[in-house]
C-alpha cells in the first residue's frame, strides 16, 4: 500500500504541478476543473481541485487519494490526507494554467500528456 500511495502522490504532484496557478494562495485556474493525464499505454489519471486547494485523484487502477494543496507563489505543496501515508507532502514549482491548456509531464517513469478540462470529470 505504501508503494501505491507514494506512486500516487508523485502522479498527483506531476499532474497538478504543471497545472497550478503561480500567484500565492491562488489556485483559481484549477478550482472546479480537472487535470486529465494519459499515458502512452492508455492509463488515465484525473486530478480534481476544489475550493481551498482540496484535491481528489483517481489513478488508472481505480485507487483514489485526497489532500490539500497550498501555493506560495514559487512552489505548490501537496499534502495527502487520505489514505494516510508516512510521506504525505510533495512540493513542485508553480505554473499558471487555464482550462484548455495542455502539457506533458514525467510521472511514474513514463511520459503523460495532460489537459486541464472544465468541471469535474
Amino acid at each position: 500500500m505504501r508503494r501505491s500511495v507514494t506512486i500516487g502522490l508523485l502522479a498527483v504532484s506531476a499532474a497538478i504541478a504543471f497545472a497550478s496557478a503561480a500567484a500565492a494562495d491562488n489556485l483559481d485556474g484549477m478550482v472546479g476543473n480537472t487535470a486529465v493525464c494519459k499515458t502512452a499505454k492508455g492509463g488515465v489519471t484525473k486530478v480534481y481541485t476544489g475550493p481551498g486547494g482540496a484535491y481528489t485523484v483517481q489513478l488508472p487502477g481505480g485507487q483514489s487519494m485526497q489532500g490539500t494543496a497550498k501555493d506560495d507563489g514559487k512552489q505548490i505543496c501537496y499534502n495527502q490526507t487520505t489514505p494516510a501515508t508516512t510521506d504525505p507532502s510533495v512540493c513542485t514549482p508553480s505554473v499558471t494554467r487555464k482550462v484548455g491548456d495542455t502539457w506533458t509531464v514525467q510521472a511514474q517513469g513514463e511520459s503523460q500528456d495532460c489537459a486541464l478540462v472544465a468541471g469535474r470529470q
